[in-house]
């Protein structure tokens, strides 16, 4: 293990280099529930379509026209309400669009505290590091190898779109035009993330059915694509990840011989957002065995640079000599047993 200093320079070296932008992977949170199981046993991730995503304004846009004053005005026939030009294009146009596609979110960005929280169940997940061309390899094609749209997402203060701009010569909207306004661009709030994506139509599962009905709908239904292991560079643990999940992915990552890193959280450390708490990568590579290391508890991940320079093991002759023992001597011997049954502290 490194000692305080260490882990304070390579602290200052990961902030440094990810904030820097100084490499060339793309990461992706996931969660510790049927994701786990979905990736690290039956090799398949999950493409999410718009509409799951958590943001609502995404895909949402501000409508605008070249002749607002009859774009938004409703329609009555004999008392039947027929919707404006704008929520009628709004719903034909985008929900159309985006209702038959999946999403793979990544980010630069592997050490970020409120993306754990967020994306990852409060740190008890995982991230997967994609390489620099994941998305070149054939299980991220389709059928016939033709290569999916991946990108830099846009952050803008006015998230709008003006239907009348987007017409070409013919007078139709190019289905790429209309894609790069809508997968690829969402407000600045978001803008921390630094997020990129690669979008997939939900065809090329083959769980997926194409609804029968014309009228638009809202599919929230589950999809998985198979991918390579090849396509991965490395994963990173989440601090509070339990060790029965731990165990899952480091048999996989070890049976692959894809590397591990471990996240811990530096209570007094600030992050490269200068926000308290900082997230620290351990790669795994420096134990002897990375089952021992899948045993650490979380409660051992969420510590200090104080406390990391301080702690040694200190010989005692008898049980009697912790400076606990007085005070709580029935918890004490109940851990000594434990202990010895090679049991959990």
């Amino acid at each position: 293990m490194f000692n305080a200093e260490e882990i304070r320079k390579e602290m200052a070296e990961q902030k440094d280099r990810y904030a820097g932008g100084k490499f060339d992977s793309y990461f992706k949170y996931c969660s510790d529930g049927e994701a786990l199981k979905s990736i690290f046993v039956d090799r398949k991730i999950r493409f999410t379509q718009p509409r799951v995503l958590n943001d609502p304004l995404e895909f949402n846009p501000t409508m605008r026209f070249n002749q607002p004053d009859t774009s938004y005005q409703y329609y009555d026939l004999n008392g039947l309400l027929f919707p404006s030009i704008e929520f009628f294009f709004r719903v034909q146009i985008i929900e159309s669009q985006i209702n038959a596609y999946g999403i793979l979110p990544l980010t630069k960005i592997p050490n970020s505290f409120d993306m754990w929280s967020h994306y990852a169940n409060g740190h008890k997940g995982f991230v997967l590091e994609f390489k620099e061309d994941f998305w070149h390899f054939p299980c991220m094609k389709s059928e016939k190898r033709d290569e999916r749209s991946f990108g830099e997402v846009e952050y803008v203060e006015d998230y709008a779109i003006n239907l009348d701009d987007l017409v070409d010569s013919k007078n139709e909207i190019p289905v790429d035009v209309l894609h790069r306004e809508l997968f690829f661009k969402k407000t600045s709030r978001w803008s921390h993330e630094r997020e990129y994506r690669l979008v997939r139509p939900l065809t090329d599962s083959t769980d997926y059915k194409p609804p029968e009905s014309r009228y638009v709908y809202t599919d929230i239904n589950v999809y998985l694509f198979p991918f390579e292991w090849e396509c991965i560079s490395s994963v990173i643990l989440g601090a509070a990840m339990t060790t029965a999940n731990k165990k899952v992915i480091v048999e996989c990552c070890e049976k692959h011989n894809i590397p591990i890193f471990q996240a811990c959280i530096i209570r007094d450390q600030k992050d490269w957002f200068e926000k308290p708490a900082s997230i620290y990568l351990l790669s795994l590579d420096q134990y002897e065995s990375k089952s021992h290391a899948s045993n650490i508890k979380p409660q051992v991940l969420c510590t200090d640079t104080i406390k990391l320079g301080s702690e040694k093991i200190v010989k005692i002759a008898k049980i009697t000599d912790l400076p606990y023992y007085r005070d709580y001597e029935e918890i004490v011997e109940e851990l000594h047993r434990n202990l010895k049954k090679g049991g959990d502290a």
